[in-house]
């Protein structure tokens, strides 16, 4: 009986079918989406991203009420966004953090983060009115024994670009 079940088991055979379906994507080169980081400071405009260099003091919270750059729309409709942060070195130095993003007529984003345990942090939702320039406002603050550095790694997310 067992030499049965051995020829059974090796006389079968399993039948494997599969298709393959392809898809194309044609991508177009633009120099920016229609939501961009707008520099301030020499009007050189629009720019993908920027690096922003603050000192921070222990148990200090160091204030920047218009960062060197901000959000732009540069379209004639409304851009859904969204924030978060990426990434930090150094997470020890840094006891929260707290961005707006904001222009004269309105706040479109207030996010304070004091826990950067579990990075990346959660998307924060905004939308950018169409043609409208928004302000970065930051506060940082330091913890009671900073030490050496710490980067953040800022996301930017623009639905439909």
């Amino acid at each position: 009986m067992p030499l049965i079940l051995l020829f059974l088991a090796i006389g079968s055979a399993a039948a494997v079918a599969y298709v393959i379906l392809q898809f194309s994507i044609n991508a177009t080169v633009e120099n920016y989406p229609k939501v961009t980081f707008w520099k301030w400071t020499d009007g050189a405009g629009k720019v993908n991203t920027f690096d922003y260099p603050v000192n921070i003091f222990a148990n200090v919270k160091t204030i920047d009420e218009n960062a060197t750059h901000g959000i732009f729309n540069d379209d004639t409709v409304q851009h859904q966004c969204s924030l978060r942060v990426g990434a930090l070195t150094n997470p020890t130095n840094i006891a929260s953090l707290y961005i707006k993003v904001y222009n004269s007529t309105s706040t479109i984003l207030e996010k304070e983060w004091t826990s950067f345990a579990s990075l990346p942090t959660a998307w924060e939702s905004f939308t950018t009115a169409a043609g409208k320039k928004y302000s970065i406002w930051i506060e940082i603050t330091a913890s009671a024994s900073p030490s050496g550095y710490s980067t953040f790694t800022m996301e930017l997310k623009v639905e439909n670009p």
